[in-house]
């Protein structure tokens, strides 16, 4: 049996900014966009005393060990109208540049009376990567006769027959410990413009065992031995230490260019510890090749209350 690669934990690389005026909690769900081989920009979202997130972002220099060589701390995203499907939240998904624009696919959130949230995602361009507009009032994927309660959390691929997405999408709201939580799989569909996505989605990896309860925030890399598909699972009991807490997988497309296979779990050469930013819970990674090794950005404890890290593979690894 072949072993899984260790990836190795350089840390917490973007944290809170305590002295901000409304961003008190979390730098969730990095989403990498490479401009060049010193500078990369990376989105996250923040989120204020009332819990609602919105898009900021940092510049990297990935050739000098990450660092920080610009901050964006106010809103370049900020919150949709009042009845709007991301009134009460954004974050970043996946970010690609489009005939010179940053097209910067999201997704927005809403509170419901009858379950906690309900989320859809949408775009928004920018010709900077820095000030973007909605390329619509409204979401460019939500529910529909193949997704019934939500869709969150996407990745874009731009190929010579169109785009290609893997998204979040929700399969069932179930009572836990006496209130009702989300069930959620990877959901994949396809468009010939980037803008109106066919409807009739697919399943790309359903909750493979009892045990499992959420499957969440695709990504793709193209490797050597052919696509790989990243997510982050959880169990039904998630939101502290213990079996069910989220990590992150991996799995390699087969012949057919489906996600069938077993799943091999991400595993680190130097595991983190209690007092690290990512104990029990490491979540949202985003994953792109630089050089001679491959990068991954994600989130630690409670979603990435703290901030978000960093992670170094050698490249043939995968």
């Amino acid at each position: 049996m072949i072993e899984p690669p260790l990836w190795h934990r350089e840390g917490l690389l973007v944290a809170v900014k305590r002295d901000h005026p409304w961003w008190v909690s979390h730098a969730q769900m990095p989403t990498v966009l490479p401009l060049s081989d010193r500078l990369w920009r990376v989105y996250f979202a923040a989120r204020d005393r009332s819990n609602r997130s919105r898009i900021l972002a940092v510049d990297l220099d990935p050739g000098g060990g990450m660092r920080i060589v610009a901050e964006h701390f106010e809103p370049l995203l900020d919150l949709g109208p009042p009845g709007a499907f991301d009134h009460m939240g954004v974050g970043p998904s996946a970010a690609l540049m489009v005939d010179g624009q940053v097209h910067l696919y999201y997704t927005g959130i809403i509170v419901r009376q009858d379950v906690r949230t309900q989320s859809a995602i949408g775009l928004a361009v920018s010709d900077d990567g820095l000030k973007f507009r909605r390329a619509f009032r409204g979401p460019v994927y939500s529910t529909g006769p193949f997704d019934p309660f939500f869709s969150a959390a996407c990745t874009v691929l731009r190929g010579p027959d169109g785009y290609r997405m893997w998204y979040t999408g929700g399969t069932d709201w179930r009572t836990v410990d006496g209130q009702l939580d989300h069930f959620y799989e990877i959901r994949t569909t396809r468009s010939a413009d980037g803008l109106t996505w066919d409807p009739r989605s697919e399943t790309a990896v359903g909750l493979k065992t009892p045990a499992d309860a959420g499957f969440v925030r695709p990504w793709i890399t193209e490797t050597a031995h052919g696509q790989r598909l990243w997510f982050s699972c959880r169990g039904v009991s998630y939101r502290g230490p213990g079996e069910g807490a989220y990590h992150m997988v991996s799995v390699l497309a087969d012949a057919r260019q489906s996600f069938m296979g077993a799943l091999e779990r991400v595993l680190f050469d130097n595991p983190p510890i209690v007092v690290d930013f990512d104990s029990w819970m490491q979540a949202y990674a985003c994953i792109v090749s630089y050089r001679d090794d491959w990068i991954m950005f994600y989130n630690g404890d409670d979603f990435g209350r703290a901030g978000f890290g960093w992670a170094r593979l050698s490249e043939g690894a995968i």
